[in-house]
């Protein structure tokens, strides 16, 4: 790629953030790593001369919707800097603006209608960014994993050290996404944006679903390679305390958008667990 290619990748501390600096890095992408904390969205005058002095082409946004991450008036911050600075926004987004409903799957033209808390804040940010930066682009992702901090892969291995048994729910679907995967899925956009108007809203998920249930046997099944576990079983019960642990089944999303407009395909998730495990067990 040229060097005007040039990206800030803010929340570079989180699994996509670190992620997609890691693999920017090795395609020799010119970049600036911003962490969570390093700056103060919430500051306007000083986002739009921080982004005007490191001039990217894309920013891409790490840091989702939610309690614990960005809020609609930094959203907006974000947003209107980059659009005075003509920079293009990149935002990861979640899938919990819709109402989570067996059998459906959500496509992008699909009226939001949050019932959560964080799937409305989620929502409201998404809507200052759409309204204040005609040049940006959600990506809306899925139940994400990354084995890194407290995520849910790390929470199932925890679990399989210390319990003889394992009792999670076979009843509800999920996708479960990679952080890896979804970082090559926002650096290939970035890439392709360099040449067309692509803007708007946009699904990913991996391309199999499954249930909690089966992800921690394969979780399970992968990890013994590597150490020894404590648990002994893994049942199938929907009604049992332990799954208060994990994420919430979240609402299906089609993904034929992205496949149609920039030809990437999703890609099994196991595929990705396997090479996350690795590297979690080589370190």
């Amino acid at each position: 790629m040229s060097k005007a290619f040039h990206l800030v990748i803010l929340g570079a501390d989180n699994p996509v953030g670190r992620a997609v600096t890691d693999q920017a890095q090795k395609s020799e992408i010119s970049l600036h790593a911003i962490h969570s904390t390093d700056w103060d969205l919430s500051n306007a005058p000083a986002i739009l001369e921080k982004l005007k002095e490191r001039g990217p082409t894309f920013l891409i946004n790490c840091i989702r919707p939610s309690l614990s991450g960005i809020a609609a008036e930094q959203a907006s911050v974000i947003s209107q800097a980059c659009s005075a600075l003509n920079i293009g926004l990149i935002q990861l987004s979640s899938n919990n603006v819709f109402a989570g409903q067996e059998g459906e799957s959500f496509t992008e033209d699909d009226e939001p209608f949050p019932e959560t808390e964080a799937g409305k804040l989620t929502l409201a940010a998404e809507t200052a960014i759409l309204s204040s930066c005609p040049r940006s682009l959600i990506v809306r992702i899925g139940w994400l994993f990354s084995s890194q901090g407290q995520d849910d892969v790390s929470k199932l291995l925890e679990l399989a050290q210390q319990e003889t048994h394992l009792q999670l729910s076979d009843s509800k679907t999920l996708c479960p996404t990679s952080a890896c995967d979804i970082a090559a899925v926002l650096l290939a956009m970035a890439n392709q944006l360099r040449y067309a108007e692509l803007w708007g809203i946009y699904h990913y998920c991996s391309a199999e679903q499954t249930t909690l249930f089966k992800f921690a046997e394969v979780v399970v099944a992968e990890a013994r390679q590597h150490e020894d576990l404590q648990v002994a079983e893994i049942s199938s019960d929907a009604i049992h305390q332990m799954n208060a642990i994990f994420s919430e089944s979240s609402p299906k999303i089609a993904t034929k958008k992205v496949l149609f407009t920039f030809g990437i395909k999703p890609k099994p998730w196991r595929q990705a667990l396997s090479r996350i495990l690795k590297t979690r067990y080589s370190k």
